[in-house]
């Protein structure tokens, strides 16, 4: 059965020149004489065809060569008039006595050539599945220019055409993502200038307008306030999804770096009864693109101070060189709110993410300043994630190269 699959498997994938030398080796070590028969009845050797019940029909194979033609891979049953008979007992009397050696080497020739085809065919038809693997992996991390036709070569079977899917699914969705930043970011461009126009109303109207409705203007102007501030954030996020910042502009010592950041938080965090604590184990100086990140941490720690609860620390933790992540700066801030669903810890990084009632609309905000940290972070090399700490309450640490 086995001898009948090898060569079935030769002449699928490498047509009748290298199956005529596979059955050759074969003719004299087999105890089966395997037959490859065409549609005209011919045996691809010319050798003569025995009758019908010598044959084993349940050890046959139908297969499509290279070049269209199609063959019965069959063989002859080892018995004689109609009794069985062991397969040892099929081999010529004498053999091993006449010649051993010529039989072991031609028995290791066969085995080599088998192991070889075998080898190659793996080989052949794993090589495109693990570059798919590899590109569908690329692509689910944010890499929408990765393509895999070419890869495939001369290839003209089913995984070539699945090949050419995927690079036309990639494609789209590159269109597609490309046109939603794009239209994100002319919408918050279009929108900036009637707000511009609306607060100069504002200023405007003030002089000539009654003390008695001060009250409804304030509201208008804070108002105005909020949408231009989620306007602002809407074009800093687009910004960072459609090109790459420059990073690397600016040396900062960290921990001066977070202290500034800190104050102007504990100061509003203090009006709401809450603080922030920083704890740092070493100071580090990193190039980076200061703004950009100043941003981002302020987003991390402005979003602990909102859900944390009344009366508790806002940590703020830094470490460089950890032990666990050597060659990295980490940062953890860790609040004691309501904490996070396990299954929403990495939504809590999407643009607009409502997790549950408990970090919704009423706490403020607009579900965009993780996001564009979460973005910030990965322009300058590093990572962010999320956890929820013992007890209650949400930790957000973030790793940076030192180089």
């Amino acid at each position: 059965m086995t001898q009948i699959v090898a060569v079935a498997t030769v002449l699928k994938y490498r047509g009748e020149p290298e199956t005529k030398v596979i059955l050759e080796e074969l003719a004299g070590v087999s105890p089966l004489k395997i037959l490859v028969i065409d549609n005209q009845g011919l045996e691809l050797l010319g050798r003569p065809l025995p009758g019908d019940r010598e044959l084993t029909s349940d050890l046959q194979r139908i297969v499509d060569a290279p070049d269209g033609s199609r063959y019965r891979v069959t063989a002859q049953a080892p018995f004689r008039s109609g009794v069985s008979r062991p397969v040892w007992r099929a081999l010529p009397i004498g053999l091993f006595n006449r010649d051993p050696w010529l039989f072991y080497l031609r028995l290791g020739i066969a085995v080599v050539v088998s192991g070889v085809v075998c080898f190659w065919l793996a080989w052949y038809l794993a090589k495109p599945v693990r570059r798919l693997r590899e590109a569908s992996r690329r692509l689910s991390e944010g890499d929408l220019d990765i393509r895999v036709a070419q890869a495939m070569g001369r290839r003209r079977d089913e995984i070539a055409d699945l090949g050419k899917d995927f690079d036309w699914m990639a494609e789209r969705l590159q269109a597609l993502i490309a046109s939603q930043k794009q239209l994100l970011n002319d919408i918050s461009h279009e929108l900036r200038s009637p707000l511009a126009r609306l607060q100069v109303a504002v200023g405007l109207t003030r002089k000539k307008i009654s003390s008695q409705v001060v009250e409804e203007m304030d509201r208008i102007e804070r108002e105005i306030d909020r949408m231009d501030d989620l306007v602002g954030q809407v074009l800093t996020l687009a910004r960072l999804e459609v090109r790459q910042p420059d990073v690397g502009e600016d040396y900062i010592d960290l921990v001066e770096f977070l202290k500034t950041i800190l104050e102007d938080v504990e100061y509003e965090a203090a009006n709401q009864g809450r603080h922030v604590r920083f704890v740092t184990r070493a100071s580090g100086t990193l190039k980076v693109n200061a703004e950009l990140l100043r941003r981002a941490m302020e987003n991390i720690i402005r979003n602990a101070v909102r859900y944390t609860s009344n009366g508790t620390l806002v940590e703020v933790d830094l470490d460089v060189d950890p032990p666990e992540r050597a060659g990295w700066i980490r940062i953890s801030v860790c609040d004691r709110g309501p904490g996070v669903e396990e299954d929403q810890l990495d939504r809590i990084f999407e643009p607009f993410a409502r997790i549950s009632d408990a970090r919704d609309r009423t706490s403020g905000g607009y579900g965009l300043g993780l996001a564009i940290a979460k973005r910030a972070i990965i322009h300058h090399g590093g990572q962010v994630s999320a956890y929820n700490r013992e007890g209650h309450g949400l930790c957000v640490e973030i790793v940076l190269p030192m180089e």
